[in-house]
C-alpha cells in the first residue's frame, strides 16, 4: 500500500521528513550563539559537529588520517574516532566554511540530502510505513547531531539494490557503509545466506568479496599513506572505556549491581556477547529458510544490528538513526517503533540535562551530583528501557515475516519467475 487516505506516500513522507529537518536544524541552532552557561545542555542543542570543528583540525584544515596519532588517550593530528568516509566528509565541509557556526550549517545543507533519500527509498519499498523515518523524534534530535545520516543513506540504499535483485550493489553500498561508520558491514553474512537459498550459490561469496573489497579497498589509500594513523581510529575505540549513558557504565541500577569492567575486558565481554547473538540470528535464519524455503534476509540483518547496539561500549544517542529504516522495513508492530521513541526520548533528554547539573556543580563537569538529580533517573530509566526492547526486538525481528519488497525474490522459486518475468518484458 503506497497511499495514505488517498494520498500518495512518497510526497507526503518526504514533506514530512522536510518539516522533521527544519524541526532538527532549528534544535542545534540555538548553539550557534555561543555554549557559555553550559546552554548547550540546558537547551538540549549539543551537536558533535561544532566541537570536533576544532578538536580534530577541520578548522586548520587538516586532512584526516595521514598524520594523525593517539597519544594518552587523545586523537591527534587529523585523527578521527570515526571511519575513513566519515572523515573525508568532515574534512571537506571544513573546506567551505571560515567559523565553527558556519561549519553547523554548510554541514546541515550537505546532510539534508541524505536523510531526504532515506524517506524516498523507505516510501518507494514500505509506502506509509516510512513515516517511521520521516516522523520519527529522533530525527529531530539526531539528524544534525553527528553524520550518521551519511551511513544511514548507504544502508537503506543497500536494503533497496537488495528489494530490486541487485544484492552485489548492496553489498557495495553496505561495504561503503561500513567505511562511513562500521555497521552495514554486518549485514553482509545475511546477505550471502540470502544468496544461496534463491538458489544463486555462486553469488553468496561474491557478495561477501564486493562488500569486503571495497572497505578495504577504500581504506588502503589511508593505510598505505599512514599506518599508525588510521590504525588510531580503531585504537582509540579500543582503549577506551563505555559510554557513561550505556547499560556498562549505569553501576546501580534498582536491584542490578553491576561490576566495572576495564577496557580489555569490557572489549572481550562486548565481543563475545555481540558475536554469540549475531551467531543465533543467522542459526535462526537458517532453520526458517529450511522450514519456510527463503532465508529471511530483512528479519536477520535487523536482529543482528539489535544485537550490536545491545551489547556496545560506545552507544551514542544518535544511533538511533541506524534501527529507524528498520522499523519501517521489517514488518513489526508499530507500538516497538512508538515505546522505542519514548526510551530514545528519555535518554535525550535525560543525558543532556544531567551533564547540566553537574556542569553547573562544577565548571569542569567532572562532579556528579551527591544525590541522583531528576534527570538522572529519567536517562537510566531511558537506557535500561532501551537495551530491554533492544532484547525484546531481537526476537521480535527474528519472529517477522520475510517480506518481500514488491519484486525481490526469497527463494529459487521465486527467483526462477522472476527471472521469467524480466524475460518476457524485454521481448
Amino acid at each position: 500500500m503506497k497511499r495514505v487516505a488517498g494520498i500518495d506516500a512518497i510526497p507526503l513522507v518526504l514533506g514530512v521528513c522536510a518539516l522533521g529537518l527544519v524541526a532538527g536544524f532549528a534544535l542545534k541552532a540555538q548553539c550557534m550563539a555561543d555554549w557559555s552557561h553550559f546552554i548547550q545542555y540546558e537547551r538540549l542543542c549539543y551537536n558533535d559537529i561544532q566541537p570536533l570543528y576544532g578538536a580534530r583540525g577541520i578548522d586548520a584544515d587538516t586532512f584526516p588520517y595521514v598524520s594523525g596519532s593517539l597519544q594518552d588517550g587523545d586523537l591527534l593530528g587529523g585523527a578521527i574516532e570515526y571511519p575513513v568516509l566519515t572523515g573525508v566528509f568532515m574534512w571537506a565541509t571544513g573546506l567551505l566554511v571560515d567559523n565553527v557556526d558556519q561549519y553547523l550549517i554548510v554541514s546541515t545543507v550537505l546532510l539534508v540530502p541524505f536523510a531526504l533519500l532515506v524517506a524516498h527509498l523507505l516510501s518507494e519499498l514500505r509506502g506509509p510505513r516510512a513515516l517511521m523515518w520521516a516522523a520519527a523524534p529522533a530525527l529531530v534530535f539526531y539528524a544534525f547531531h553527528n553524520w550518521d545520516l551519511l551511513v544511514v543513506a548507504a544502508a537503506t540504499a543497500g536494503f533497496f539494490a537488495w528489494s530490486r535483485d541487485r544484492p552485489v550493489w548492496s553489498a557495495v553500498l553496505f561495504g561503503l557503509g561500513g567505511a562511513l561508520k562500521g555497521y552495514p558491514l554486518l549485514f553482509l553474512p545475511a546477505l550471502a545466506l540470502h544468496r544461496w537459498f534463491v538458489g544463486r550459490r555462486d553469488e553468496a561469496a561474491i557478495v561477501l568479496g564486493a562488500g569486503a573489497g571495497v572497505f578495504a579497498v577504500v581504506n588502503l589509500p589511508f593505510v598505505l599513506a599512514s599506518p599508525s594513523g588510521w590504525w588510531a581510529t580503531y585504537e582509540f575505540h579500543s582503549r577506551r572505556g563505555p559510554n557513561f549513558d550505556t547499560i556498562w557504565a549505569i553501576r546501580e541500577f534498582g536491584p542490578l549491581s553491576l561490576p566495572k569492567l576495564e577496557p580489555d575486558a569490557l572489549n572481550l565481554v562486548t565481543f563475545a556477547l555481540t558475536g554469540t547473538f549475531i551467531v543465533v540470528a543467522l542459526i535462526v535464519g537458517l532453520i526458517r529458510a529450511r522450514r519456510e524455503g527463503g532465508y529471511p534476509f530483512l528479519p536477520v540483518a535487523a536482529a543482528c544490528l539489535a544485537s550490536f547496539m545491545l551489547w556496545n561500549k560506545v552507544h551514542s544517542p544518535q544511533y538511533t538513526l541506524w534501527i529507524l529504516p528498520l522499523f519501517a522495513l521489517v514488518a513489526v508492530n508499530w507500538v516497538w517503533w512508538a515505546a522505542y521513541s519514548i526510551v530514545d526520548a528519555a535518554v535525550y533528554v535525560g543525558v543532556f540535562r544531567f551533564f547540566f547539573d553537574a556542569c553547573s556543580r562544577d565548571a569542569s563537569c567532572n562532579v556528579v551530583p551527591p544525590e541522583p538529580t531528576l534527570a538522572q533517573h529519567v536517562m537510566e530509566l531511558g537506557v535500561f528501557g532501551r537495551a530491554g526492547l533492544l532484547l525484546a526486538l531481537f526476537v521480535v525481528f527474528l519472529r517477522a515475516s520475510p517480506g518481500s519488497l514488491h519484486r525481490t525474490p526469497t527463494s529459487q522459486v521465486d527467483y526462477d519467475r522472476l527471472r521469467k518475468s524480466r524475460t518476457k518484458d524485454v521481448k
